[in-house]
Formats: C-alpha cells, structure tokens, sequence
C-alpha cells in the first residue's frame, strides 16, 4: 500500500507530463495487429504486425519488403476505414498498379516523394502528420535512400549516401511514445549490407544500434526459389518464372514469441500473394489436409475424408487442390478459418 506522499508525487509527475505516465498496477491488454493477407505471414506473427510500434523490414533488393509492406497497408485502410496511411516514397519507385493488385486503395493514400529534402527534414514532417492522431500507418521506403544533412553539405563528388544513424536514432526515440499514443504503427524498409566492423564478414542494416533497438519487430526477406503457374519449383535461369517463394526470418520480436522464426509465402508476378498455397501448406502442417505421396486429402473434423455433394475432397497432386479452392470460394473460407483456429 503506498504511503500518501508517494501518491502526491505520482500525481505531481502525471500532471507535470499532462498523462498518466505513472500509475499503479498494470493491465495487460492483448496486443492489438494489423493482419496481412497473407495467411502464412500471420501465423508467423501471431496475427500481423502490432500496432503503435515500430517494425523493421529489411533484406535485399527484389527480396519481398516493398511487397509485404504494401499487403499490410492494405490490411491497415480495411482495419481503419476512419485513418489513412502515409507512405513516404524516397526512392520514388511504388508501382501503383501491382499496390493495387495487391488491395491498397491508392486514391486515399497519402503519398510523400521528397526531393532534396534531408533525412531530418523528412522524419520532421512525417513526426508532425503522425501526431495529428489521424494515421494508422506509415512506411518509410526506404531508410537507405536517405541522406542526413551532413551528407548534403559536402559536394557532389564528396557525398555518399547513407550516414543517418544520428538522425534516424532521434528520430526512433521520438516516435517510440507518438506511436503509443496515437496507434500508428511505423515501418521502416531498410537495406542490408556488408558489415566492415565484422570480423567475419556478415550483414547488417542502415540505422546503427540504436534504430534496431527501438524497433519491436524486426524480419527480413529474402527471395528463394522460382515457380511455375502450378507453383512448382524450377530452375533459377528459368526465363518466364510465374512467380517466386519469398522466404522471411524473424530476427526480433518483443511482441511475439519467436518460435516460428522462418517460413515462406508464394508471390505471383500477375496476381500478387498466393493466399490459396498459404492455406494449403498450414491445413498440412495442422492436420487439416493429409498429404500422402501425390494425394492430398481434406479431413472432416471426425479425421475422415470431407465429402462435397457426395464426392471425396482427394486430389491427385497440389495443383489440382489449389485448383479447386480457387473455384470454390466456401471450401477455401472453410480452410482458412480452421487454420486460423488450430495456431490461435
């Protein structure tokens, strides 16, 4: 029981810092997620991407960021119709055809290109449209296209870009308690390196320590293999892939356990995320489908085989499973939910 003294200092503090930044107890309310499409992805996130933080996307070039970044956003503006999401484009490279194909509507995304604007300038703007409270989420694409104002006062033959550990260190401290407050979730796309400080080689991210400290989650991606129409692996000198595995790791979580540190998910080039290849392999892995050599079965709740209009749902080989979930819409929704039941 706290002596009366302690509660006028706490009330003092509270009022000093106008919020209840001190108080006794503490409830511990589920972490609220924005979802991906993608089943795969929530499975490995215990539901998406947690709101009010901040989160790192990083990996290579062609490696799947910009792509899972623009399927959240699209999570983002279905979860909060009443907000908007900005998405700071630096590089100047979003393809609003394939972010529509992928469910962002672009007519109500606020959309900031920066030109010569230094990386302060840029995390002072965005700092100053969060905090009106009216954004759920906002992407920042990317960290390692930005330059710090130190960069842009040496000349042209002088200047490298990069050099934003300083401003990006301020800029994470900073938007750390506006998050919280006003629910905005922040991404950053980042670039992975060569690390010089290591010894024995290795990568690491633009941004410095303090940035990856500051982030609650932290995943990269990394294209992986080729695939036909059929989703069928094939070689990487294929010329005409119908799409690609796009493998993901997480490398840090404080808001979710980490026991499902890597997986994959199936993009296609003319379509977007593989939705029907997600559930399919988690129905596998859950019991849900019994894969037996080429035959892929669906199993009723009893562990039997599921009958639709008489008929056994066993196919010979996943892509005439994938098939026809494609064409059938309730078995497909049916899948789905079971999924979701069996990793809640």
């Amino acid at each position: 029981m706290s002596s009366q003294r302690l509660e006028d200092v706490l009330r003092d503090v509270n009022k000093k810092f106008k919020a209840d930044v001190c108080k006794q107890g503490m409830s511990f309310d589920a972490v609220r997620r924005i979802p991906f499409s993608s089943p795969r992805m929530n499975y490995m996130t215990y539901g998406g991407m947690p709101i009010g933080r901040i989160i790192e996307f990083a990996g290579e070039e062609g490696g799947g960021k910009t792509t899972t970044a623009l399927d959240l956003v699209a999570g983002a503006q279905k979860m909060f119709p009443d907000k908007q999401v900005l998405y700071v484009d630096i590089e100047r490279t979003l393809d609003a055809e394939w972010a529509q194909k992928l469910g962002v509507d672009i007519d109500s995304l606020i959309l900031f290109s920066p030109d010569e604007q230094t990386a302060e300038e840029v995390f002072e703007a965005v700092k100053s449209i969060v905090e009106t409270g009216d954004i759920s989420l906002c992407v920042l694409d990317s960290l390692a296209a930005m330059v710090s104002a130190q960069a842009y006062a040496k000349t042209i033959e002088d200047r490298t870009y990069g050099g934003i550990s300083m401003a990006l260190t301020l800029f994470s401290k900073e938007m750390i308690p506006i998050c919280a407050r006003t629910g905005c979730t922040l991404i950053g796309i980042n670039q992975v390196r060569e690390d010089m400080n290591s010894t024995y080689g290795g990568t690491t991210t633009t941004g410095g320590r303090a940035w990856r400290h500051n982030c609650s989650v932290r995943m990269s991606f990394q294209k992986s293999d080729y695939i036909d129409d059929k989703g069928n692996s094939i070689p990487r000198n294929s010329e005409n892939p119908a799409g690609n595995l796009v493998k993901v790791a997480v490398v840090k979580s404080k808001v979710f356990k980490s026991d499902r540190k890597t997986g994959f998910y199936t993009l296609k080039y003319l379509t977007g995320i593989d939705h029907i290849s997600d559930i399919i392999d988690l129905s596998i892995r859950a019991g849900i489908i019994n894969a037996a050599g080429a035959w892929f079965s669906i199993m009723d709740e009893d562990g039997k085989v599921a009958l639709n209009e008489g008929e056994a749902l066993k196919f010979q080989g996943k892509a005439k499973l994938h098939q026809f979930l494609e064409e059938d819409e309730d078995w497909k929704d049916e899948l789905n939910d079971r999924v979701l039941a069996a990793f809640s």
